[in-house]
């Protein structure tokens, strides 16, 4: 006989996923807000009270989505399948009103394919029927509610997104260069690189600004959901006026300014416009000035942190002279910059991390936009 269906002891459980490699970053930037955080594969999982996921939707920089559990069950066939998904309480994010959106992820399931859930689903909760939301990728969910099924033999388990839009969507950058960096992965590296706004920053191929623009409201406390809506905004159990309570106590714990430098190059006039009006939309004031990288110097005393996003062939289409740019690169960081640290986001690529030269460096690994990457720190500190 399948077991009911069993729900969380605590009020609220939730996954919070993060970009491959971003897992440690999300783990530390979790238990440094007074959370708990169980690391696994993709994220984390949290545990705590009421309210939980709209905080962490509106604090957490590395995350990408905050899934709230809403039950667990075995279902060994259909029938039962539609049974245990009857029994699901929905009433905190669902108003039985329009049919919730579904998306289903299959692992080694008895389910034949994800038809048989979506028509479960339809029949449970009395819906002719049920739309599709496909997978909830990076750019996926939207606003209303999508319930994410993952089955994993006969075993499942039904989350609400509480997020909409992925959580690189800031609000800010509506402008970008080509080849921009995710919001959340820029965050993640700052993390990964020790980064705490204590000490001035220089991104030498700034480009759009995110680099800087995180690094600002990292330094400044700033939380990173501030200027956006949320999927939650629109479930039952919502309440505007707490949530502005939430996000009231937030805006008093920004600091109005960063407390150290933090300075951003770029050899590209149109790509400082960009990141001028990124950051004005953010709020934060930056140093940008026109520059070559490869003869840049340390604007400032250090020690700091230079952090860099260099052009690779899949962003430029010149792949033959990278070597040239990433040797001389390397001869910035180790020259310019000595006694400063360094993270570098590159293509796992072995002539390019031999031609930036940072020998010793830690490389772990990373992704950005599927492209497989490595992050390279290097300097005084770095294990």
């Amino acid at each position: 006989m399948d077991a009911p269906v069993t729900r969380a002891r605590t009020d609220e459980q939730l996954f919070v996923s993060t970009l491959p490699g971003l897992e440690p970053a999300l783990e530390a930037e979790a238990s440094a807000l007074g959370w708990k955080p169980r690391r696994v594969d993709g994220g984390v999982e949290l545990e705590g009270p009421a309210g939980l996921h709209q905080d962490a939707n509106l604090r957490l920089r590395c995350a990408s989505r905050v899934l709230l559990r809403v039950g667990h069950f075995r279902a060994g066939d259909s029938d039962t399948l539609s049974d245990r998904l009857a029994e699901l309480d929905l009433s905190h994010v669902w108003d039985g009103r329009s049919p919730p959106k579904l998306s289903v992820s299959l692992n080694r399931s008895r389910v034949p394919g994800p038809d048989v859930v979506f028509s479960a689903a339809a029949y449970a909760w009395n819906v002719p029927s049920v739309e599709r939301a496909g997978p909830l990728d990076e750019e996926g969910g939207g606003l209303g509610l999508t319930l994410l099924v993952r089955v994993d033999g006969d075993a499942f388990t039904v989350s609400a997104d509480t997020s909409g839009d992925a959580l690189h969507r800031r609000g800010y950058r509506q402008e970008v260069s080509r080849a921009p960096l995710r919001e959340t992965l820029a965050a993640g590296i700052l993390r990964l690189a020790g980064y705490d706004g204590t000490q001035p920053l220089v991104d030498p191929m700034c480009g759009s600004g995110t680099f800087l623009v995180e690094a600002a409201w990292m330094a400044m406390r700033r939380a990173p959901g501030l200027l956006r809506a949320f999927a939650f905004e629109s479930f039952p159990s919502f309440d505007a006026q707490t949530w502005a309570g939430r996000k009231a106590r937030a805006e008093a714990d920004a600091l109005p300014a960063p407390g150290a430098a933090i300075h951003g190059y770029d050899i590209n006039a149109g790509s400082l416009g960009t990141a001028r009006r990124n950051a004005r939309r953010a709020g934060v004031t930056l140093t940008l000035e026109r520059q070559d990288a490869r003869t840049l110097k340390a604007p400032v005393e250090g020690p700091g942190l230079v952090v860099v996003n260099p052009p690779y062939g899949k962003r430029v289409g010149e792949a033959e002279d990278l070597p040239a740019l990433y040797r001389a690169l390397g001869n910035t960081l180790r020259q310019g910059f000595a006694g400063w640290r360094a993270a570098v986001i590159l293509p796992d690529e072995a002539p390019l991390m031999k031609a930036l030269g940072l020998a010793g460096a830690t490389s772990l690994p990373v992704r950005n936009g599927g492209l497989r990457c490595r992050l390279l720190l290097s300097g005084p500190g770095v294990t």
